[in-house]
């Protein structure tokens, strides 16, 4: 009898560690055994290994939020354009926060042919979302140099910091685009656009002539307002580019060829 009582509670302790290892205790953990690290470096390394041609070939997604089987549908899409260097998801990766999402998300965008940089959208940054995304993807704030373009890949999600002051994070933008030995043009990226209700209204301003008024900045990139868009400020000819939401079945495909950006709006 004893020995029967303590073989069950050999074997129920065995099962009770195998199914501790595969639970996720809570939803809003940010990072757990299997979760991916630090994506967007792996991802430009990745890049910097790319033959470089006169072409810089590039998508503008964003929005991913939910949207998996269209997102599946994009990956497909890409996968098909030749030339493409490298995809830029441009914020709300996630649509609660959760590394769950981040993980579908990054599971979907892991078939992509050329590598993927994740930018922070609002809705990475709710709940424990800013932790999860800084440990899974890497910084807010960040940029990469590929081919002589300098990409600035930042934080402009001002109403998760309310409306602070600091975000974007204007010192840190003036050094980024400052002239730099090896860099031919500069391509802000981020995710919500100056014009929107979530971007400081007191920083629009200053934003908008920093960008415009460095030499050599041939766009500054956008998504989250769900449609595509493009306008300027002040009659200066540097475009603000917004892509659509996943949701809607569109990206910018965007191309620099001799210092000229162009960019078509595609629909898959």
């Amino acid at each position: 009898m004893m020995f029967r009582r303590l073989l069950f509670l050999s074997v129920f302790g065995v099962a009770l560690l195998q199914a501790c290892s595969s639970i996720e205790y809570s939803p809003n953990q940010s990072s757990d055994s299997k979760s991916p690290r630090d994506l967007n470096k792996k991802s430009l390394a990745r890049l910097a290994e790319t033959p470089g041609d006169d072409t810089i070939r590039f998508v503008l997604t964003g929005d991913s939020q939910r949207e998996y089987k269209y997102a599946e549908k994009l990956v497909e899409t890409v996968n098909k354009i030749p030339g493409v260097d490298f995809v830029l998801l441009a914020g709300d990766i996630s649509d609660f926060g959760l590394l769950q999402e981040m993980e579908w998300v990054h599971g979907i965008f892991s078939k992509l042919n050329m590598p993927y940089i994740g930018v922070v959208g609002n809705h990475d940054l709710v709940a424990n979302g800013e932790e999860a995304f800084i440990k899974m993807f890497g910084e807010l704030d960040f940029s990469f140099v590929y081919q002589g373009v300098k990409f600035i890949c930042h934080n402009t999600n001002s109403r998760e910091n309310k409306f602070s002051g600091n975000v974007p994070d204007l010192p840190w933008l003036a050094r980024q685009l400052k002239p730099q030995e090896g860099v031919d043009a500069y391509i802000p990226v981020a995710h919500v656009p100056p014009d929107g209700v979530d971007f400081d209204p007191r920083l629009v301003d200053k934003y908008t002539r920093m960008i415009n008024r460095s030499p050599n900045t041939l766009a500054s990139l956008y998504a989250h307002t769900h449609s595509q868009d493009v306008y300027y400020f002040y009659g200066d000819p540097i475009p603000y580019l917004v892509t659509d939401a996943i949701e809607h079945r569109q990206f910018l495909l965007i191309e620099i060829v001799n210092g000229q950006l162009n960019y078509q709006n595609i629909e898959y």
